[in-house]
């Protein structure tokens, strides 16, 4: 199962759209999910670790996937090469 990290601000006015994204995906994929503010300690190292300097950020399975908003394509593709639809 694929490990998703949506990496966000508090301030960004994108991010809400990109949660959104995700939870939504999570009715169709199986997938684990978790947010991280940037501007917490744990957040600052994730952004230094991958280099962040932009929010929303996507990482799947440890990798830097997508920075701002993905389209719906874009990351159900980017699920479907990790993993089945829960109706496959």
């Amino acid at each position: 199962m694929p490990n998703i990290t949506l990496l966000y601000s508090p301030s960004c006015g994108a991010c809400p759209s990109a949660k959104s994204l995700w939870k939504e995906l999570r009715v169709k994929y199986s997938f684990s999910y978790r947010e991280v503010d940037i501007t917490t300690p744990n957040g600052q190292e994730l952004a230094d670790r991958h280099s962040i300097r932009a929010v929303p950020a996507t990482i799947i399975d440890g990798r830097l996937t997508f920075i701002g908003v993905p389209s719906r394509q874009s990351a159900e593709k980017a699920l479907q090469l990790k993993m089945r639809p829960r109706d496959a």
